[in-house]
């Protein structure tokens, strides 16, 4: 028997209610061995054997996610780092050519590997009574790393700056910084999910709602994706929810506020994102400076926008749409000269044969070397 029921009235009063569509992504299907692998790669970390380490854009990845690699045993040394972090074993974040000296010298088995956001990490030793000795500190990350991806600027900066990178490097910044790269997003601490207060998600809904659902800071749309839309507290506290320190911004424009370390966007909803801005002329083919470039573009091709930058390149256009002659989008670029028909992908796309395209690794290679 057929029934036939009008909803009609009801999702009448959903969208007066200001409720929203929400997608579901059924894309990553988690099993316990999953959760388990992400339990323990999150707290001590795991041990890594050189097959099942994948260079990710030139970063670090284990089963599409983002690592850290450390060496935990100190021997002799581990009172000193344990005392001076600084004094330890280099943590890595790239595929630098250290990492390929110890593969060579057959020490690469040494590594464990996390993807823990607290910059602490458990190493191990024995001190001058030949006794055990296990504990946390925080090491350094290798300066080879952070030249090999130009990490805020480390290529091309002093080696005052590349010291000064390496005292204030922080890992929820630098993992939020490239998570658009990776499949599984870290998941981030208590201490970063707690601080609101009770009424926050009814605070936030009215902020947007009178906002009209547009950021403050890009003017992008997001009526039609009102998840996208959030509420930023400029100051940092999440308690204070006075109307002067709210300010609605899309995800990809709160990401890259100051004190929003720990805050992951899919690569999909940053080039969405970057799709509604040029839908809505906000960003103009022809018109690109080089300002405009860094603040739309993903936060993963910032380095490689520094080579460019400061080696003379006219600004490229971000989020660029290719399409076919009847006007279909066929593919989307993360930058493009195109009067040049060159471009730059996180996520190889199909595109005609008089596209020369390079993959950001690719692409950082060769600003490198020029």
């Amino acid at each position: 028997m057929k029934i036939d029921i009008n909803l009609d009235a009801l999702w009448a009063s959903v969208h007066r209610m200001g409720a929203e569509n929400l997608s579901l992504d059924l894309g990553v299907v988690w099993d316990n061995a999953d959760i388990e692998f992400d339990k323990e790669l999150s707290s001590t970390g795991i041990e890594i054997d050189l097959k099942d380490l994948v260079s990710e854009q030139g970063l670090l990845s284990v089963k599409g996610r983002q690592v850290l690699l450390f060496i935990p045993d100190h021997n002799h040394r581990v009172e000193d780092a344990l005392a001076d972090g600084s004094k330890g074993n280099k943590f890595h974040i790239a595929h630098c050519s250290k990492l390929d000296e110890m593969k060579r010298r057959n020490r690469f088995e040494r590594y464990h590997v996390t993807n823990n956001l607290s910059g602490e990490f458990e190493i191990f030793g024995y001190d001058r009574y030949r006794q055990h000795k296990k504990d946390k500190t925080r090491l350094n990350v290798c300066k080879l790393c952070l030249s090999h991806l130009n990490y805020k600027g480390a290529s091309s900066g002093t080696a005052t700056n590349r010291n000064d990178i390496v005292r204030e490097f922080d890992i929820g910044e630098f993992f939020s910084k490239y998570s658009s790269l990776f499949k599984y997003l870290p998941k981030t601490s208590s201490a970063q999910t707690t601080g609101y207060t009770s009424d926050w998600k009814e605070v936030s809904a009215k902020v947007r709602q009178s906002a009209g659902y547009i950021c403050q800071k890009c003017h992008v749309d997001l009526t039609g994706h009102k998840s996208l839309l959030h509420v930023h507290h400029k100051n940092g506290v999440k308690s204070d929810n006075s109307p002067n320190n709210l300010q609605p911004l899309c995800a990809d424009c709160h990401r890259k506020e100051d004190l929003h370390d720990h805050m992951f966007v899919r690569h999909s909803d940053t080039q969405l994102i970057n799709h509604l801005r040029r839908e809505q002329g906000l960003i103009n083919s022809g018109d690109s400076n080089w300002d405009k470039v860094f603040e739309y573009a993903d936060p993963a091709v910032h380095g490689f926008l520094d080579y460019a930058r400061k080696k003379g390149f006219a600004p490229p256009e971000v989020g660029y749409e290719i399409t076919n002659p009847g006007g279909r989008i066929i593919a989307e670029l993360e930058l493009a000269w195109p009067e040049t028909n060159y471009g730059v992908y996180i996520e190889k796309p199909e595109v005609p044969s008089s596209w020369n395209l390079h993959s950001l690794e690719e692409a950082m290679g060769f600003m490198s070397k020029r």
